[in-house]
């Protein structure tokens, strides 16, 4: 049977991420068939390297420079140890004769505690044994440490979880990367280092420079990303859970995160996925547990680990370049395709490469050797991250994938010379190039390396025809301190944009650059041809003093091709925000001028938000007088727009601030433009500053009846979110009017007005179904309003199945005891035990017959889904995004689809937990923080989103439950069950009934 001990914590991935929850079998296959067991492309086989019990729980591996393969045992999952006491292991394995099996196991270390990644280099081993970054050090190479761990660097976070640091692996400039995953919040430094000296990341991407002794933040945000690699060109890719599945990796990044806000709050958009598609069938993420059916489909599921892009010589060249990931829901490895896109790529869905055949494999980790093949190590469980119990500790699997017969490759790179190193560059398999250039870096970092091998890099740099040939030959210049200046500034002029790329970033490596060199990257801003070197000076500005930016940006502002580029904008702004602050005047030229729509608005939204630091009054109105100005100044609709948008965001949830200087010129200005879009936002941004035109304005246009109804709906809204004292009357008199009754019904819970109940309930027998469910959720948000419904409730104005479960847990948050024992009187008992819920799925499972499923109509059920479950969730894409996208999960699983109706809170994720809110004038709002800004908090409730103020919230309290509440099939006829279940599970999208199609979805 399927466990349903599952931690309902999040994000998945970790140190063994994944789940088929229990395994259906109750052991992995034999180590004798397993690898035979496994599917893979024809020409390909796969060995057992190593298996049980010569290792346990594998969690990551590397190569030492003999071609051995060193691998970690992490014993300490799940009971991380907290005193630094452990007994996981690092073992060295040892294949001589290249059969795919090792012949020689040795331990190295059986002392660790938390070990999650290693590397190796600079005469030792490196190690993420959480909270420390360890190096144990063994310069005589003998295989045994020549004395206790040293910590390099501390504090990572344990309360991490299953989301420890980990992923180490040399970049091709020299440092030591590594990844961190989220959960917690980690300070890194060096042991003793006080903590306002330190680096916060709590996802992400972290370098570490050996000999340097830097740590850096490369690039912030996903989930727990478990798996880094780099392309032939140098760029940097990582695998993750959850939100997206791989992640091109440019530093000064800030990624999508599945929660929580990014650490600087004015990043206000932030960078998606580098892929096209997902490998589960959609729905949440928890849906694509055991990878079947139509996960399968896609690709097996969202739990990925390991990150290897192929740059061996075993595999045929069709792989290569491609990168192959593990995904542990589907017991497979995956393959994605790069395609180039503008300044980044697109990963496309390439064929599933391997298949293992087995519930119980988990694999982590994937590197090529070096004889080309690939070794897969596989923690072989058949639990998750998020299990914390019923861990097997006694299996454990690393596989080795070839195609066709490898042949023994005996090497040893530390015996060989400089130069013969130097001609490794050229060897096909990256294994060579990786490892040789890193050995040439240890020697520099002691003295300067052979005079010929210096001059073996620059002739392969000058004269090399094939560029990546080239680009090793100057990453091994870099690393050896071998690359003078005027030879990097002869790269900007490289005819190869990747050459010119690396150019600009190894220039801006140590965060200075002299005036010349600050001119010829400002001069490549304007005119270089190449998106990808636009890239690399947009991500370089971030190490440069803000002082020494201005240039390069005004430069790649103005480059209006990239406008829609996945990467450039964004990048440009994070490098371009921290200017903002110091010089306004100049900021609100450059939103001006700028020819980056996404650019001009975060920079108005940035200078804007300098005017309402800390509170709802203007502390400096300079700021919205210098954008007031400047938007009497430009004449292009589009700029004007943009530069009224960010004001517009930047003051949401703010009211009459006061009309700043200039503003009456440029709305002159701007009407006479007579562009609709613009003049709706001015008027809308006049409404914040409390211009009493624009009110009358915006009362006008809502009375109005020849005004589109799109926009009468959002004058109504501006009013209401300025709390317009007049508006309630307008309300009232507007409520017969159909065509604005759900906003108008929805308007009323923003006022405390005696009248409003009475006139809903005067009303509510005109109301349909969907106008109904906004009555009663105004209705329930205040004490007196939910006095007025319980009323009429009891004398029948109201009928019983009209109010919802949602409706009983609104009046319940109001916490009142007139209202309570109201609500008990006239609904009674409204929480079901545990053994209730099961008795109800019980009964409902009897009821949802095959036979008296097969007589369903799905258009009706259609028409259900729009009017109770719309509000929060997408299917076929209809609805909102505010719970799961229904259209990929379980749907045609009776058994999931009843426990989540009537059990919804057995699972919650923490983006759909709830939050009640209750206001300083007595409104009770039940919903969903999607974002908090400069003091203002966006809620998801039911059935709208608002926008409040910190200072209007009287109380604040976060649920452990679902916004979807218990109770929804109460008030539905086993008619309408069977309607909504079957089309739940239906599998494609009906039309909706005669009598509802044309229908706006809203008022469905």
């Amino acid at each position: 049977m399927p466990s349903r001990k599952v931690c309902p914590l999040l994000a998945c991935l970790a140190c063994l991420v994944s789940v088929t929850s229990a395994s259906a079998d109750d052991a992995p296959l034999p180590l004798d068939v397993a690898a035979q067991s496994m599917t893979l492309p024809e020409g390909f086989q796969a060995t057992l390297f190593a298996g049980e019990p010569d290792v346990v729980q594998p969690i990551a591996m590397a190569f030492d420079d003999r071609g051995r393969l060193w691998v970690v045992e992490c014993l300490s999952y799940p009971d991380w140890s907290r005193d630094g006491q452990g007994r996981d292991r690092v073992l060295i394995f040892d294949d001589r004769d290249g059969d795919g099996r090792f012949d020689e196991r040795t331990v190295f270390f059986d002392q660790g505690s938390n070990l999650s990644g290693i590397e190796l280099g600079y005469g030792g081993v490196w190690l993420c044994s959480t909270p420390n970054l360890l190096f144990i050090p063994d310069r005589d190479g003998d295989d045994r440490p020549d004395g206790p761990p040293e910590v390099i660097l501390d504090g990572w976070d344990l309360e991490a979880k299953h989301n420890v640091f980990n992923g180490l692996c040399w970049g091709p400039d020299g440092w030591l990367y590594g990844l961190n995953g989220i959960l917690s919040n980690s300070l890194v430094g060096k042991p003793g280092t006080p903590s306002e000296q330190r680096q916060a990341i709590n996802c992400g991407v972290w370098r570490y420079h050996p000999t340097g002794q830097t740590f850096e933040v490369v690039a912030h945000g996903t989930t727990n990303a478990w798996g880094i690699d780099f392309d032939e060109a140098g760029e940097l890719f990582i695998t993750n859970c959850v939100i997206g599945h791989l992640w091109h990796v440019v530093p000064g990044a800030r990624f999508q995160r599945m929660f929580g806000q990014d650490f600087n709050p004015y990043s206000y958009q932030l960078m998606e996925s580098c892929a096209d598609h997902i490998h589960w069938a959609g729905g949440a993420w928890y849906s694509s547990r055991g990878g079947q059916g139509e996960h399968s489909k896609t690709g097996g599921g969202h739990a990925h680990s390991g990150a290897m892009v192929y740059l061996g010589d075993n595999w045929p060249d069709e792989h290569r370049g491609n990168l192959f990931t593990v995904n542990i829901h589907g017991n497979r490895v995956n393959r994605d395709l790069f395609e180039r896109a503008g300044s980044g790529y697109v990963a496309r869905h390439g064929p599933d490469f391997l298949f293992a055949n087995d519930t119980w494999f988990r694999g982590l980790a994937l590197r090529y050797g070096p004889d080309g093949g690939v070794y897969l190590c596989d923690w072989t469980d058949s639990g998750e991250c998020h299990d914390y119990e019923d861990i097997h500790r006694d299996n454990g699997r690393i596989y080795k994938i070839a195609y066709g017969q490898t042949r023994a490759v005996q090497v040893d790179l530390a015996r060989l010379g400089d130069l013969e190193l130097v001609e490794l560059m050229l060897h096909k398999n990256d294994w060579f190039v990786s490892h040789a250039r890193r050995i040439l870096a240890e020697r520099a970092a002691a003295g300067p390396i052979d005079p010929q091998a210096r001059a073996g890099l620059l002739r392969m740099l000058d004269e090399h025809p094939d560029v990546s040939r080239r680009l090793r030959a100057l990453w091994a210049l870099h690393v050896t301190g071998s690359l003078q200046p005027a030879l990097l500034n002869r790269q900007l002029d490289s005819e190869a944009e990747h050459l010119r790329a690396w150019a600009v970033r190894l220039e801006l490596e140590d965060h200075l650059a002299p005036p010349q060199v600050l001119n010829r990257l400002a001069d490549m801003a304007r005119h270089d041809p190449s998106a990808v070197v636009r890239l690399s000076l947009a991500s370089g500005l971030q190490r440069l003093p803000p002082a020494d930016r201005w240039e390069i940006a005004a430069a790649l502002a103005l480059r209006g091709e990239d406008a829609e580029d996945a990467n450039l904008p964004l990048m440009l702004w994070y490098a371009v925000e921290p200017l903002v602050a110091l010089d306004i005047e100049r900021s609100v030229r450059l939103a001006a001028d700028a020819a980056l729509p996404q650019l001009r608005q975060n920079l108005a939204r940035r200078i804007a938000t300098l005017a309402v630091a800390g509170g709802q009054d203007i502390v400096d109105v300079k700021p919205l007088e210098s954008l007031s100005r400047i938007l009497g100044q430009v004449d292009r609709r589009e700029v004007q727009h943009d530069i009224l948008e960010g004001m517009r965001l930047a003051l949401a949830g703010r009211r009459r601030l006061g009309i700043p200087g200039g503003w009456h010129d440029a709305a002159k200005a701007l009407a006479a433009g007579g562009d609709p879009r613009v003049l709706e936002a001015a008027s809308m941004l006049a409404l914040v500053f409390g211009d009493p035109d624009a009110f009358a304005h915006f009362r006008v246009l809502v009375q109005d009846s020849h005004a589109e109804p799109a926009l009468r709906r959002r004058a109504l809204e501006a009013l209401v979110q300025q709390q317009d004292a007049e508006l309630p009357a307008l309300l009232l008199e507007l409520l017969p009017n159909r065509e604005l009754r759900g906003p108008i019904l929805r308007a009323m819970a923003a006022y405390d007005d005696a009248r409003i109940p009475e006139a809903i309930l005067r009303a509510y027998q005109t109301f349909d179904a969907t106008e109904r469910d906004d009555a009663l959720a105004t209705l329930a948000s205040r004490r007196g309003y939910a006095l007025a419904l319980l009323d009429a409730l009891d004398g029948g104005v109201v009928e019983r199945r009209d109010v919802s479960a949602f409706t009983v847990r609104q009046l319940q948050s109001i916490n009142d005891p007139a209202v309570d024992t109201k609500l008990t009187e006239v609904w009674g008992a409204s929480r079901p035990t545990p053994m209730d819920k099961s008795a109800l799925i019980a009964d409902y499972k009897r009821l949802l017959g095959v036979d008296f499923l097969a007589s369903a109509h799905l258009s009706r059920g259609r028409l259900l889904f729009a009017r109770h479950c719309a509000a929060c969730h997408r299917l076929y894409d209809e609805g909102h995004q505010v719970g799961p996208d229904l259209t990929g999960s379980q749907r045609s699983n009776l058994d999931y689809v009843l426990e989540n109706l009537v059990d919804p809170n057995a699972l919650v994720g923490r983006d759909y937990q709830m939050t009640i809110i209750q206001t300083v004038d007595g409104r009770v709002i039940n919903g969903i923080i999607t974002a908090e800004e400069n003091g203002t908090l966006t809620i998801q409730s039911q059935n709208e989103r608002i926008l409040i103020r910190e200072e209007e919230i009287d109380e604040r309290q976060a649920s452990s439950v679902s916004l979807m509440p218990e109770g929804q099939m109460e008030k539905l006829t086993a008619e309408e069950i069977r309607d909504l279940v079957a089309y739940l599970g239906s599998k494609e999208q009906p039309p909706l009934p005669a009598e509802a199609a044309g229908a706006p979805l809203e008022e469905q």
